[in-house]
């Protein structure tokens, strides 16, 4: 996990950083690192910019669709592919999870395979793909769309790292996700 958050951190020397440029960073093993990056900007406080998490919703069920297709390549449309942040509030997010993505590191192991092996990793994929089309509705009360972000970055890393623990971990923002949807809905 510290060698995604190296990664976009060294992007970061910048003005911006376009979704390009953080695409090519990871070249071919682009899926996941395209899948947690959206899903780590709207954890965290960026969350509250307005539209944001619609974006990063897109860009997660896109990606999310694409790995479920088995593509060899992630594939994204130019404008959001042109779509950039700034730095400023990149590092300082990259810089935070730094711990945290040291932390995970020490405590993920091969635990509950099963969970990240097919059949049940297209279920994961799935899941991230719902949860993506789902932010766009959350938006609609503030940083709400975090909880379903929680979850991708916890199935993200139950696919990084092939521990099924952090799959069913998952399943908890997921729960909080779908009570404050019922909860506004009704």
């Amino acid at each position: 996990m510290t060698e995604i958050v190296d990664d976009v951190l060294s992007l970061c020397d910048a003005e911006e950083v376009s979704v390009r440029d953080m695409l090519a960073a990871f070249g071919n093993a682009g899926f996941l690192p395209a899948l947690l990056i959206p899903a780590v900007i709207v954890v965290s406080p960026l969350s509250g910019i307005p539209i944001l998490p619609s974006i990063c919703g897109i860009m997660i069920f896109l990606v999310s669709i694409q790995m479920l297709g088995h593509r060899r390549h992630l594939w994204l449309p130019g404008w959001l592919l042109r779509r950039s942040v700034g730095t400023k509030g990149l590092r300082t997010a990259m810089e935070r999870l730094h711990r945290p993505a040291r932390w995970l590191d020490r405590h993920s192991g091969r635990r509950l395979g099963f969970l990240t092996r097919q059949p049940m990793l297209s279920l994961l994929q799935l899941a991230c793909a719902i949860c993506g089309l789902a932010m766009p509705l959350l938006e609609l009360v503030p940083f709400s769309s975090s909880l379903l972000a929680a979850a991708i970055c916890l199935m993200g890393l139950a696919m990084i790292t092939r521990d099924g623990l952090w799959a069913l971990v998952a399943l908890l923002p997921v729960a909080g996700a779908i009570t404050l949807l019922l909860t506004i809905w009704t």
